[in-house]
């Protein structure tokens, strides 16, 4: 008699109907389709509030809301009414009452504290509210294939990234926590000596990989798809090659939303995994080169979305992290998948995808963890300029952009601009156009102004001259002790750049 007084409702048996449906099976089909029955004469479930109230003040514009805040309070009243008598009741009333008054409680709560979020941008799942530990890691990697040398560099890329992010070091610790920790341990008695000692050893969440490729159309699917498993065999590593990459997926190529059409299409078919392992979830893709293993991008304490570094300061509205590797908790992997739907057909270029999905963040929310966070703070210019790699690289930052590591081995370049030429001799409108292919559309001429103003100082290829890593970038890689691995793979990338120009001057003669 209590539960029922506390759900508001008179009679729960099952003959009663709802909408053409009993009790049970309407109320579950009103919290899929978000339908109301004018039939009905019983108020809704308790556990619909939280929907219903979204819809009311995002869809209903005739009191709706009004009329769901007077039920509330009709359940409040009732509720408190409830609680003198609960002390009388024993047993199983007792705990059917409780469960029923902290449900109800907690719903409002919920739909309170969710009321200025969109119920799309919500988090489905408010159990995974109260895990705040990631149960496992995800990698959706992103790229673009062609058959032949630029799909085979591509794939080594590939390769070394997750060698790297698949990397189980631990952090070293400071002499001074380690005499403490010692210090710990003698004191401590055995039980809690086992207790730090299981903590202390406790796994890393297990790490997968799932490889999404689109296919370039001078290409056949046959071809690319020969082309990854010989590179799959290949691989020294067994490891990496078949257990940690899980699948690989071929989705069709889209010219406008590029990387986030395929990574939609891996959130898509794994969220009901990501929302049961409350599991984080990186996008990556294959446009650079990691250093080093980045563990920081995997604490759940980075934020909703952690990238690597802030692109301005505080004041600056424009100020983001870049989407070419960053990790989502679950909440902000259904937010994405959410917005991804919401603002697809609103996207019409390239230009307008990076201004919607990564300058703004409006879409994160304020789930757990709290909204945005980057490993770096702002460097005093674009983490991409060259100035903020020089500060940032000696501090250990772990990425180099493929289109920024390199210069022309040309002389002019070193030249004092007041006296040297507007262009310099080796300069090349075809290969400009060819080699950059944001420009592929300008004339010569256009090409000619385009550089004079601002590739001079946008490290492009301008030349058949060869290209070569920056001077100051292959020492701090050489400090880093990355000269077998990752100036390996900057110097095979240039090697495949240099044939590709050299192809292009063969062309245009």
């Amino acid at each position: 008699e209590c539960c029922v007084t506390a759900l508001g409702a008179r009679s729960m048996s099952s003959h009663h109907h709802y909408g053409g449906s009993s009790v049970e099976d309407g109320g579950l089909h009103h919290r899929r389709t978000g339908s109301k029955s004018s039939s009905s004469k019983l108020p809704s479930r308790p556990q619909l509030v939280q929907r219903q109230v979204s819809n009311s003040k995002t869809k209903d514009h005739d009191g709706g809301t009004s009329q769901l805040s007077s039920w509330l309070s009709r359940q409040n009243y009732k509720l408190l009414y409830t609680f003198p008598r609960l002390k009388k009741l024993k047993g199983v009333h007792l705990l059917i009452a409780a469960l029923t008054i902290i449900f109800v409680f907690y719903r409002i709560a919920a739909s309170n504290a969710s009321a200025n979020i969109a119920s799309s941008m919500h988090c489905s799942s408010f159990l995974r509210s109260f895990d705040q530990k990631s149960r496992s890691n995800i990698i959706l990697m992103a790229s673009h294939l062609r058959h032949g040398p630029d799909g085979e560099m591509r794939l080594r890329i590939i390769e070394h990234n997750l060698q790297l992010l698949a990397e189980q070091v631990e952090e070293e610790e400071e002499p001074h926590q380690k005499e403490e920790a010692e210090e710990q341990k003698n004191n401590d008695n055995e039980l809690s000596s086992s207790s730090t000692k299981n903590s202390s050893s406790k796994a890393k969440p297990p790490l997968k990989a799932v490889l999404l490729f689109s296919i370039d159309t001078q290409s056949t699917q046959s071809d690319v798809k020969t082309m990854i498993n010989n590179w799959r065999q290949d691989m020294p590593n067994a490891h990496l090659a078949y257990n940690i990459i899980s699948q690989i997926i071929f989705v069709p190529n889209d010219p406008t939303m590029v990387d986030a059409s395929k990574w939609i299409v891996a959130i898509e078919r794994l969220l009901p995994e990501i929302q049961s392992t409350n599991a984080r979830v990186m996008l990556i893709n294959d446009s650079f080169v990691l250093t080093r293993n980045v563990p920081e991008l995997w604490h759940d304490d980075c934020g909703d979305v952690c990238g690597l570094v802030w692109t301005a300061s505080e004041a600056d509205e424009s100020r983001h992290i870049q989407s070419y590797i960053r990790t989502l908790s679950s909440c902000a992997a259904e937010r994405y998948r959410n917005f991804y739907y919401q603002k697809k057909s609103d996207i019409r270029n390239v230009h307008e995808l990076i201004v919607e999905f990564e300058l703004n963040l409006s879409w994160v929310g304020g789930g757990r963890g709290g909204g945005v966070s980057a490993i770096y703070e702002y460097a005093g210019a674009h983490p991409d300029d060259e100035a903020a790699q020089k500060v940032l690289i000696p501090q250990g930052y772990p990425a180099i952009k493929l289109k920024k590591f390199f210069v022309t081995d040309d002389p002019w370049l070193s030249e004092p601009e007041t006296t040297r030429s507007k262009l310099p001799p080796s300069f090349s409108a075809t290969i400009y156009k060819r080699m950059n292919h944001d420009l592929n559309y300008l004339s010569d001429e256009d090409a000619k102004k385009h550089f004079a103003v601002d590739g001079k100082n946008e490290d492009r290829i301008y030349s058949s001259l060869p290209l070569v890593i920056k001077s100051w970038l292959r020492e701090e890689l050489i400090k880093m002790g990355g000269e077998e691995t990752t100036i390996a793979i900057l110097e095979a990338y240039l090697a495949a750049l240099n044939r590709g120009i050299v192809n292009t001057s063969i062309k245009k003669v």
